[in-house]
Parts: structure tokens; sequence; C-alpha cells
């Protein structure tokens, strides 16, 4: 899928910010990548409040892998088939594994047009820590949320504006 292509949520689409989202999709080689200042934070802490923030790569999938049951039944029931929007957005800390990234490629792949990922520019040790308290070790984290995925995206497009 070609990601620049793809729907935004309604928000980041009126947003002032939409090019610049669509611009830090276009690169084509690996996930954009964001720093975790105060902006992304602020949506990371708001995210994990209201529950709308998954930790781990295994919850991810299975969360994803419900949904995509979930709307292949409905599209099955109604005829109805699913609106191609960007609702979920997976981030990955800037030491994940190569092995990591290609699965969730892959990821990515079966849950297009829905999902896209990010990489913050922070460790697992920081990005746990930050979230979750002292010695726990994040590597991949979920938004579930369509409000929460265009903070997210606007965020990250803010810095692209800036640098």
């Amino acid at each position: 899928m070609n990601n620049h292509q793809c729907k935004f949520p309604r928000a980041v689409e009126e947003s002032p910010c939409a090019q610049a989202v669509r611009d830090m999709f276009r690169s084509g080689h690996g996930f954009p990548k964001i720093q975790l200042d105060e902006s992304v934070t602020t949506v990371l802490q708001r995210a994990l409040r209201t529950t709308r923030l998954k930790r781990g790569f295994d919850t991810a999938l299975a969360i994803l892998a419900n949904e995509r049951r979930g709307l292949s039944k409905l599209q099955k029931n109604t005829g109805q088939a699913q609106k191609a929007r960007v609702s979920r957005l997976i981030l990955i800390s800037g030491d994940a594994s190569e092995r990591l990234h290609r699965e969730i490629a892959g990821t990515l792949e079966r849950n297009a047009p829905r999902l896209l990922a990010l990489t913050l520019q922070a460790d697992s040790a920081t990005l746990g820590s930050l979230l979750y308290g002292p010695d726990m070790l994040v590597k991949v984290l979920l938004l579930d949320h369509k409000d929460s995925v265009a903070e997210m995206l606007i965020a990250g497009a803010q810095q692209h504006e800036i640098s």
C-alpha cells in the first residue's frame, strides 16, 4: 500500500498539518521517525490514561486480529466494505531489532489501510520508564483509537515541519 495516499483520520485531514503528515510517510525507507518530545509524550500519557495505548507486539497483534475478524464479519453480514481510513498506529522504540521491523511491516500489510507505524527516537528503557515505571522496557506500543492516532500524527508532523 502506498501510505501517503491513504486516508488519515478526519482530524488529520482537516488539520493544517495534513500535508506534513502525508510527507512523513512518503520516504518509503523504513518507518518515519519522530522525536520523543513534549508533545509526543503528552499524547502518549493521555492515551495511556484513557486506555487507548496498548503495550507489546503480541498484544497489538491480538487486538488487530480481533478487529480484523470483526470487520470481516460485519462486511459479510451487511455487505458494507470497510472504510479505508487510518485508525490504528504502531509505535516502535528506536532500539527495536530488524526482525521486529520486518514483522511489523507484515502486520501493516495485513491490516492495511487502517494501520500505520512510526519509530520513536527513544530506546525501550526510556519509553518503559516514561509510561510504566522504572525497569520497564517497551519496544512496541499500539494506539487503538482514531483520536489518539490523529493527535500522534499531528505531533509528529509538527516536528517534520520544523526540521
